[in-house]
């Protein structure tokens, strides 16, 4: 598990959604996260449904940052979030549960990916969808 998040995806803390980072493939990626109750996104002792949208897209940033610093050793380009589709929304995720988060590629159009997304905790489904990313490289 790649732990050194940082140098992989733009964000910075208090926004940095991913604590950990695996490449499946170059389609497949997974990541981790881990909440406190005094995270950025917390409420009610549960993490907000769109922060669990921002964990999905941070783990395509990372997904793309990785696959640049192992090919090149450069800083990535910035992408974009541009859309979210099909996304439901299960059960609540406590704010202390390890959150595994997956993303497969369903398409490439130009500079627009298509990507599917699951939020897991203990193998339990907790939220998916679809994400749009627009990536210029």
């Amino acid at each position: 598990m790649f732990k050194e998040i940082t140098r992989i995806i733009p964000h910075r803390d208090p926004m940095v959604m991913i604590d950990g980072y695996k490449r499946i493939s170059d389609d497949c990626a997974m990541a981790e996260k881990t909440f406190s109750a005094e995270s950025y996104g917390c409420a009610n002792k549960t993490v907000l449904d769109g922060i669990l949208i921002e964990c999905l897209a941070q783990t395509v940033a990372a997904h793309h940052g990785y696959k640049v610093l192992q090919d090149n050793n450069i800083e990535p380009a910035m992408g974009l979030l541009v859309g979210v589709d099909f996304f439901n929304f299960f059960h609540p995720v406590p704010w202390d549960a390890s959150i595994l988060i997956f993303i497969k590629k369903t398409d490439h159009i130009g500079p627009f990916t298509i990507l599917k997304g699951e939020i897991k905790v203990k193998e339990k489904l907790m939220a998916d969808g679809q994400l749009k990313i627009y990536n210029p490289e």
